[in-house]
């Protein structure tokens, strides 16, 4: 397998050299190959398709999902039968939570049973909820606006709780449905007006990738080969 990486440096003024971005990946395996294109803040692919989806899969790592979204699910803890409109993801307490998109947090506290919970509303159809954290990320707070990835809150077992885990659910127009099994419009393609801009940053990056040469040293911010590997991966 052959990864390649171009990111940025920075000379301080007391001399120091510090990294910044990744502006470009290429992955080169047996199976496969994807390179990734970082323009106008974003992660596109040399066809000009964004790389980023509307939501992520998950909104954290974890260990096994605990409950799945059903209409009917005895409940641990209140022994009776009652729906479970959400995901529930078994994780360690602390592990960090994401936002699976870009929106505004509408609400940050309380929830009875949910414990400490957040909802976020991503666009005038869909928004969703975490519930049972352990606290929340520094700044969340009703109506601070994130990003897809940002990290809002750290799971736990707050509410009414068997074990650490986070409660995810998603609404659509107002209803609470299955996040597992929507589908989500493709990735969004690079407007016409960006197209020759995009297509000269594309050509000086394949470029480059094309006479690196064959090293060892990737940037401090990249721990694995492996998150390689997933930066430059996309749905086909």
């Amino acid at each position: 397998d052959v990864f390649k990486i171009i990111w940025e440096r920075e000379r301080r003024a007391d001399g120091k050299i510090t990294e910044g971005r990744i502006i470009a990946a290429q992955y080169d395996g047996k199976e496969a190959k994807s390179t990734a294109i970082f323009f106008d803040d974003d992660w596109w692919e040399i066809g000009g398709k964004s790389m980023r989806k509307q939501f992520l899969r998950a909104p954290l790592s974890y260990r096994r999902i605990s409950s799945y979204y059903s209409l009917k699910r005895f409940h641990p803890i209140l022994r009776y039968w009652r729906p479970h409109k959400g995901i529930d993801y078994a994780a360690q307490i602390g592990t960090p939570v994401s936002a699976v998109g870009d929106g505004v947090v509408t609400y940050c506290g309380w929830k009875r049973d949910y414990g400490r919970f957040i909802e976020i509303r991503h666009n005038s159809t869909y928004s969703t909820t975490y519930g049972h954290l352990l606290r929340y990320a520094k700044g969340i707070r009703k109506g601070k606006r994130v990003k897809q990835g940002d990290v809002i809150g750290k799971v736990g077992s707050s509410g009414l709780s068997t074990g650490p885990h986070l409660d995810f659910r998603i609404k659509r127009w107002g209803k609470f449905v299955n996040f597992l099994k929507l589908k989500f419009p493709p990735a969004k393609k690079i407007k016409k007006k960006y197209r020759k801009k995009f297509n000269k940053e594309k050509k000086m990056r394949l470029t480059q990738l094309a006479t690196l040469s064959s090293e060892t040293e990737i940037p401090q911010k990249i721990k694995s080969y492996e998150e390689i590997i997933e930066l430059t991966k996309w749905e086909k």
